[in-house]
Formats: structure tokens, C-alpha cells, sequence
């Protein structure tokens, strides 16, 4: 009976099946047409659009296959009929899979292969890919079309949900706005995998129970109050606080106590900040205007503990200002820094951690002696591999790297390197010129991201990661000179070194007290 039905699904959406699989299979073309460099304005903008309509088409069609044989209402050809429901859920399920996914299955499997990618890398990563998109795409939208009996009935509670979903993001962001970055401590960071994992199982169970629900008791109602209920749990899963999945990151440390050495503390002796481009910081005069209301902050610190070949990632800086009476003055995020030490003898470089300061509290407390604290989620990577290419028209295929290409800008200012590796792609690395006869180099590009999650999340436009840095080898204007230029580019080379999370831990910073005038930048 399964193929009796999947033979009359096939001959009513032939035509729709084979416009969503063309578009699948264009998105991939242009996107291996796209290359390492994508440098073409028109395939540069299909790129953005084809596979994100491609995703739209894929779950119109995922709504048209259900509503063939719609679930809800009482004059449905298949109820008067002897075939079973069980039947026909496994029908609805295995004509989604086979007509939905296996154009993206293919269409991503013949893109890592076209770019040169073993079978074995391309159908590791493919698989598992769509393994995410069966409960990220079809799953869910096989359950929310199996309660409404159609297309239009389908959108109109899509839109629904799209306007209380926007209305809940406006809100939550703006409240995130007004506590500086504290609500949504984990979400949008690389520890938002652990909530992720958390409402995928939540969207899989209970499309699971919704389609049961649905096609062996047809309880519509029960059914929706579900799907409600799973979308209140999904919203609310980006208030998880940041502290209890830090503590789970931690304890899944490649290397627990890796970090153990590393101390940090206030240094004052390095002095108030100098910005690079020797600009003074704006005035409040300055600020106003030009509508800036913050005023920016920086502590001098002295870290240590970090060993060589090593970077020190801080994933989240919560700061902590009080008054002598002890009273909180504020409470928000620093800014993020890494903290890197190459080589055998790395340069000591002065660190400073920035602070963006509402300018209201700035004025009220900038001439009062302030108790600081700094609650520091930290993670120490160690150097797992390094690589080289030529800096002029190099090419390499690298393990746990990926493909990569060089080539100068048109500008003839920066050598550009991009890479492309099926999968998740490597988390950190660095990069610099150097000249392997003479030693020479140039300062180190680094790409690291505070991202921990064990899996690619993102749907589209397919499983490929792709990576790249542009490293400066002239300045345009002449003020910044470099040890490797133009004419050294021939005989140099690209070296990438590959760093991997070892230890997750945690620090605190105390400053009995400060005064924030005497920390602006200069």
C-alpha cells in the first residue's frame, strides 16, 4: 500500500519535485562556480538568494506532500478507504526523505566532490548534514502541515507564528539591550549548541508525537496545543544563562587543568590606553556630537600562565562596577580578546580589557574611587598542526584544513588566503608571511572564533565551511611598513598553524578600586 500511495504522491508533484531539485542543483553549481574567491558580483548574489529559496520551496513542497491526504476535517478520501494510517504516515515520511532531502543530499555530495574533496570526507560530512536537516526542516514541517488541512491554512498560521516569533526577538533583544548583554549570555555564542541540541531533541519528540497524534487518532486539537506549547519551550531556551553551560563546556575539557597556571590581574603601570592609529579618543563633546552615547573604557592587565604555541580565547567577560557603599553601578559584558603566544619566545604585548560604558553612568561615577570585578570565562587552545603554501598562487589541500588557494588583492596590498572544508571546519588558527630562507615575518593574522559546538548547525546553503584572511604585506598610504613586502612575496610563504580547545575554565578579576576618567583611552 506504501508504494501505491507513493506512486500517486509522485504522479500529482512530479513537476513540483523537479523545480525544488533544479533549484537545489543550482544553488550548488553556482556555488562551485563561485570558487575560493568568489569574486563575481552576480554569482556572489545568487549565492545568497537560490539556496535560501530553495530552503522556502523545500518546505512548501514538505506541506504540499501532506496535504494530498490532509488530517484534519472528515472528507478525506483515505478515511472512507481501506488503507491503513500507519501506512500512509510511513508514505508521507519516506516521500519527504527521498524527494525532499535526496536532491540536497545530492546536490551537496556533488559539490564536495566537484571541489575536489574525497568520497569518503564528502559522504561523511553530506550524511550527517542532512541528518540535521531531517529534524532541523522536515521533521517540523511534515508535523505543523499535518494539523491544517491546507496550503492556506498552513500560511496563515506561518505568519501568525513569524509576527509573535519577531515580536518575542524585538522584546528579548531590546530587554538584552538594557541589561548590556547579560540576558542572553549563551545564546548566539559558541556555547548556544548546548540549548541547540536541547530544541532539536525537544522539535524531533514531539513531531514525532504530533504526527502519531495526527495519523493513527487524528487529535488535531491535542496536536496544535503541542506545537504551541514546543514553540513557548523553543523561545524561551534563549534565556538559558550563560554560568550552568559554561560549567557543562568545562567539563568536557580535552585536557582539564590545562589552564591551571594562568592568573590574571590589574596592571597599571602599563598605562592608560593608546589607540593604534594614534587618533585621540572622542571627548564627551566629540561623543554627543556625533550621537555616541557610551564611553569606552580599558584595564591594563598582566596575564600570565599562558604557555608557548598557545592562545588564551576570552568567550565572556562579565563586569562588575560598585561603589564604596558596595551598591552595584553597573553590571555588563566586556569586550572579548584572545591572547596569543607563538613561537619559543613570544613578545610580551600589553592587554587591555575594554569596557563600553552607558554615558550616564560615566558621568555620574567617573570621579568615584569604584570596586571592579571581572568574572572571566576563558578557553586555552593548544597548536595542533601547522602548514605552509606559497604566498603567490599557492595551493593546498590540508587535513583538518581544508582546500586552500593565495593570490594577491587587485589592490596589490594584502595576499588573500581562502580555504573551503567539508563539515564543521576548524575553530582557530593563525596566519602570517614568512620568508623561509631569511626568518623574516609579518605579524600574525589570527581567525580564531569563541565556537565549541561539536556539529554543523546551519542549513544552507550547504555543508561546505569556508574561511579566509587577508594578510597585508604593503599600506596603501605608506605610514606602516612590513618585514616581508612586494618584492620578498616570491620566495615566501603562507603559514597556517592550527589550534585546537584544550582546557575551559574560569577567572576573577578584583580591583579594589578604580576611577574610569583616569582609564579612557588617550
Amino acid at each position: 500500500m506504501i508504494w501505491h500511495i507513493f506512486k500517486k504522491d509522485w504522479k500529482l508533484l512530479w513537476g513540483f519535485v523537479l523545480a525544488v531539485a533544479f533549484l537545489h542543483m543550482m544553488g550548488a553549481l553556482v556555488q562551485f562556480k563561485l570558487g575560493l574567491f568568489g569574486e563575481e558580483p552576480m554569482l556572489e548574489m545568487l549565492s545568497r538568494w537560490v539556496p535560501e529559496l530553495a530552503i522556502f520551496a523545500s518546505a512548501f513542497l514538505i506541506a504540499a506532500i501532506v496535504h494530498l491526504d490532509a488530517v484534519p476535517g472528515s472528507r478525506q478520501d483515505w478515511l472512507t478507504r481501506p488503507i491503513p494510517r500507519g501506512g500512509l504516515l510511513m508514505e508521507k515520511l519516506l516521500f519527504a526523505i527521498v524527494m525532499v532531502e535526496g536532491p540536497i543530499f545530492a546536490a551537496s555530495l556533488g559539490l564536495s566532490l566537484a571541489n575536489g574533496f574525497s568520497w569518503r570526507a564528502s559522504l561523511l560530512s553530506t550524511t550527517a548534514w542532512s541528518t540535521f536537516l531531517l529534524f532541523f526542516l522536515v521533521a517540523p514541517i511534515l508535523a505543523f502541515a499535518s494539523v491544517t488541512k491546507n496550503m492556506a491554512e498552513a500560511f496563515i498560521y506561518g505568519c501568525g507564528g513569524a509576527f509573535v516569533i519577531g515580536s518575542f526577538l524585538i522584546l528579548v533583544g531590546s530587554w538584552n539591550a538594557l541589561m548590556h548583554g547579560t540576558l542572553l549570555g549563551a545564546t548566539h555564542t559558541g556555547l548556544g549548541w548546548v540549548a541547540e541540541v536541547l530544541r532539536l531533541a525537544l522539535t524531533a519528540i514531539t513531531a514525532g508525537i504530533v504526527l502519531r497524534l495526527q495519523y493513527l487518532r487524528r487529535k488535531t486539537a491535542v496536536a496544535r496545543l503541542l506545537l504551541v506549547g514546543l514553540g513557548v519551550v523553543l523561545l524561551v531556551s534563549a534565556l538559558v544563562p550563560w554560568k550552568p553551560v559554561f560549567a557543562l563546556e568545562s567539563k568536557l575539557s580535552a585536557n582539564a587543568g590545562a589552564g591551571a597556571k594562568t592568573r590574571m590581574s590589574f596592571d597599571p603601570s602599563e598605562g592608560r590606553f593608546q589607540s593604534p592609529s594614534g587618533v585621540a579618543a572622542p571627548g564627551e563633546s566629540d561623543r554627543l556630537r556625533y550621537g555616541r552615547n557610551t564611553a569606552d573604557v580599558f584595564l591594563p592587565l598582566r596575564i600570565t600562565g599562558v604557555p608557548n604555541d598557545g592562545i588564551l580565547m576570552v568567550d565572556q567577560a562579565d563586569v562588575h562596577f560598585a561603589n564604596e557603599s558596595g551598591r552595584e553601578v553597573y553590571h555588563g559584558l566586556g569586550e572579548s580578546f584572545e591572547v596569543a603566544r607563538e613561537g619559543p619566545q613570544p613578545p610580551e604585548e600589553p592587554v587591555y580589557q575594554r569596557i563600553e560604558l552607558p554615558m550616564a553612568t560615566m558621568r555620574r561615577a567617573q570621579d568615584q574611587p569604584l570596586g571592579v570585578r571581572v568574572e572571566y570565562s576563558l578557553t586555552q587552545f593548544r597548536l595542533s598542526k601547522s602548514y605552509a603554501l606559497p604566498a603567490v598562487d599557492g595551493e593546498e589541500r590540508m587535513p583538518g584544513w581544508g582546500w586552500c588557494k593565495t593570490k594577491v588583492n587587485d589592490a596589490g596590498t594584502d595576499v588573500e588566503l581562502r580555504c573551503m572544508e567539508p563539515g564543521k571546519g576548524p575553530i582557530c588558527g593563525t596566519a602570517f608571511l614568512e620568508n623561509a630562507s631569511s626568518g623574516a615575518r609579518n605579524p600574525a593574522r589570527s581567525f580564531c572564533l569563541s565556537e565549541y559546538r561539536p556539529f554543523q548547525d546551519h542549513p544552507w546553503p550547504d555543508d561546505l565551511t569556508h574561511l579566509g584572511v587577508n594578510l597585508p604585506f604593503r599600506d596603501a598610504t605608506g605610514l606602516a611598513k612590513y618585514p616581508i613586502e612586494g618584492a620578498q612575496l616570491r620566495s615566501s610563504q603562507v603559514v597556517i598553524r592550527v589550534y585546537e580547545p584544550e582546557d575551559h575554565f574560569t577567572r576573577t578579576l578584583t580591583i579594589p578600586a578604580v576611577r574610569l576618567r583616569e582609564w579612557e583611552a588617550e
